[in-house]
């Protein structure tokens, strides 16, 4: 699938083909938990017995449980739903584990698209150390989006050496 005929199909062909390679070394990974997924479960409002079955253990939800909506699992593809026919501004939130190169930084490029303001915040992640994390947000703002349509974009962080991209995909 190419982007320049299809500039809206990110959530068909994800974040590319994979270089086996470079798969090897990937420099930055987004990791969730086994705990982050029964909290999104619990919040999503799965049944005890279904939290179970699906983590393979004794797992339930807290007592407290806290809301936590799907955009904010820590995916490498942020994906929100938003209001049809309406101004949005959805915020991500995402950590990154350097396992690249110590002394590393990245920068982060976003793929333009006139129908997205997309700001990422920090811009630049320093990493001082392997296995180090760094936490950035990425507020993505647009408006009118019709009934059952996307918009998407890339979210490219780069060292000069390693290329980690993220489809960003916003829908009703």
């Amino acid at each position: 699938m190419d982007k320049s005929k299809n500039p809206d199909g990110e959530i068909a062909y994800g974040a590319g083909h994979i270089n086996p390679v470079k798969a090897i070394h990937p420099g930055l990974v987004y990791e969730a938990f086994k705990e982050d997924y029964i909290k999104l479960m619990c919040s999503l409002g799965y049944s005890p017995d279904n939290v179970k079955l699906v983590s393979g253990g004794n797992s339930s939800c807290p007592k407290r449980s806290e809301n936590v909506p799907p955009k904010d699992l820590n995916y490498p593809s942020p994906t929100a739903s938003v209001p049809t026919n309406k101004s949005f501004t959805v915020t991500f939130h995402r950590t990154v584990e350097n396992v690249g190169l110590a002394n590393s930084t990245y920068k982060a490029e976003v793929s333009p698209n006139p129908k997205l303001e997309v700001k990422v915040v920090p811009e630049i992640l320093s990493f001082k150390a392997l296995n180090e994390t760094k936490s950035f947000k990425v507020t993505v703002s647009g408006g009118d989006l019709k009934s059952h349509s996307l918009l998407s974009t890339t979210l490219i962080w780069s060292d000069g050496t390693h290329i980690v991209r993220s489809p960003i995909v916003v829908h009703t």
